[in-house]
């Protein structure tokens, strides 16, 4: 297996990838491949995008590819892509990937998915099939397969299932009709056609375990083998089913069964790759891709959380407010429009109104080293500035706060600068605080979390 690891938007030729993907066909097949997962992509998030083309990969013609904003792992045809987090970098021009590792990123996409509050799926406990995981694909393997076998242990999954048949006796509903029309002159006296529920063990989400599991057998550890083999047997009695994505999306489960909705999630995410590489030479293709910018906005957002739990009420995305308070047209009210989006909202309870937007980019630093005037003239983007002023005016607030993400190893910076918009009608101006914070994880995570818990608080003093 050929591996290559990227930082996202790099541009890599076709010379230098895999010899399995550079012919013309192959990167249709590779294309096809990532369409397939874009696709379904909602059982592991919702990035927000409505495009129906797949937005993890650009492919430019004959000269190769070039990732976007989206990272984690791609297998394909045997052959690895790691896509890392651009903040990977430890300066804005860096490009060197030799130091790259996949067991930091996944280090990195544990800590952020644990604050995350805009990733659909719930990573409880993922940190503790971190260790013995070599790569992505093993991680979720591991924790699908450990999820599996603690829901078993705790209680199989039934379901009351509805049938209708002849039966040669009465049981539930009787289709009196049925029974006078053909049975009765067809000397059928003693069959009944009933409909009745049966509490059944063979239903269709053990179904889609036991062929998920069958799947997987050949793919992973001898613990997860061991464990494998623990479920199948348990599943003895449920029907060999051949399950593709949309039987996930059949699956109704109560408040007493929401344990088996990660369950439910992951067995769509690896009938989502199965069923993708069904007319591949080589079965052996996954794709595990996170947006980072939906990462980035969820880990702080959820983080904020934390930090403000007893002093504010703090909202994701909150949209109450509309752009226009009324639309006219000949006359006519048409109401509101244009529902404003804030990635962060905080209410607290004695500082007031607080309006944070992040913003996934890389800035260089604001050290007095070099032209703060004109790093916010060249890499602050003006659509950012005029969104957020937009939202301060709407809501009458007088500062807003655009957060962006720190390089790897770099100190917190001391001073950040405030860009202050005034308003034509002499009120009060508006305040545009730009903040970077520490977002990669090193050896010490508590260290990390000192860090920013130290800036975020910093911010609401």
């Amino acid at each position: 297996m050929e591996t290559i690891n990227c930082f996202e938007l790099t541009t890599i030729k076709n010379s230098k990838l895999p010899s399995e993907w550079q012919d013309s066909e192959a990167l249709d097949g590779f294309s096809n491949f990532l369409q397939k997962n874009w696709e379904q992509r909602a059982a592991l998030f919702n990035d927000g995008q409505t495009s129906g083309r797949q937005q993890f990969i650009e492919f430019t013609a004959n000269s190769g590819i070039k990732t976007q904003n989206y990272i984690g792992t791609i297998i394909y045809k045997g052959n690895k892509l790691n896509i890392f987090p651009k903040v990977f970098r430890e300066d804005i021009d860096d490009n060197d990937t030799s130091d790259l590792d996949i067991k930091h990123l996944m280090k990195n996409i544990v800590q952020w998915l644990d604050y995350c509050k805009k990733i659909d799926y719930p990573f409880i406990n993922i940190n503790n099939a971190l260790d013995n995981s070599e790569d992505l694909r093993d991680l979720f393997v591991t924790l699908y397969i450990r999820y599996v076998k603690s829901a078993l242990e705790r209680s199989l999954f039934y379901t009351y299932d509805e049938r209708t048949e002849d039966t040669n006796k009465l049981k539930g509903k009787l289709n009196v009709k049925d029974y006078i029309v053909n049975k009765i002159p067809n000397g059928k006296a003693d069959k009944f056609e009933c409909s009745f529920s049966v509490f059944e063990l063979d239903n269709s989400l053990n179904r889609i375990i036991k062929y998920v599991c069958r799947y997987l057998i050949n793919e992973t550890s001898k613990q997860n083998l061991k464990d494998i083999r623990f479920i199948l047997g348990k599943l003895n009695e449920v029907s060999d089913v051949r399950c593709v994505p949309s039987d996930c999306d059949k699956v109704r489960l109560n408040k007493l069964q929401s344990h088996y909705k990660v369950i439910l999630s992951l067995s769509k995410m690896f009938l989502i790759n199965k069923t993708a590489t069904y007319d591949l030479d080589n079965a052996d293709s996954l794709c595990f891709l996170f947006p980072t910018e939906v990462l980035f906005e969820g880990f702080i957002g959820g983080f904020i959380q934390d930090v403000l739990h007893n002093k504010a009420k703090v909202r994701l995305q909150a949209s109450e407010v509309s752009v226009f308070s009324d639309v006219l047209y000949k006359g006519h009210s048409l109401g509101k429009t244009i529902r404003m989006k804030h990635d962060i909202l905080v209410e607290h309870e004695t500082k007031g109104l607080f309006i944070l937007d992040t913003k996934y980019k890389k800035v260089r630093r604001f050290d007095g080293s070099g032209d703060v005037r004109a790093i916010v003239n060249e890499e602050i983007k003006s659509s950012d500035i005029y969104q957020v002023l937009t939202y301060a005016r709407a809501r009458g607030s007088q500062d807003v706060y655009l957060l962006y993400p720190l390089f790897r190893f770099e100190d917190v910076e001391p001073d950040n600068p405030i860009g202050i918009s005034t308003k034509e009608d002499g009120s009060e101006p508006i305040n545009v605080h730009l903040i970077r914070l520490p977002f990669i994880f090193e050896d010490d995570i508590e260290k990390t979390k000192t860090k920013l818990k130290s800036v975020i608080e910093g911010i609401f003093e």
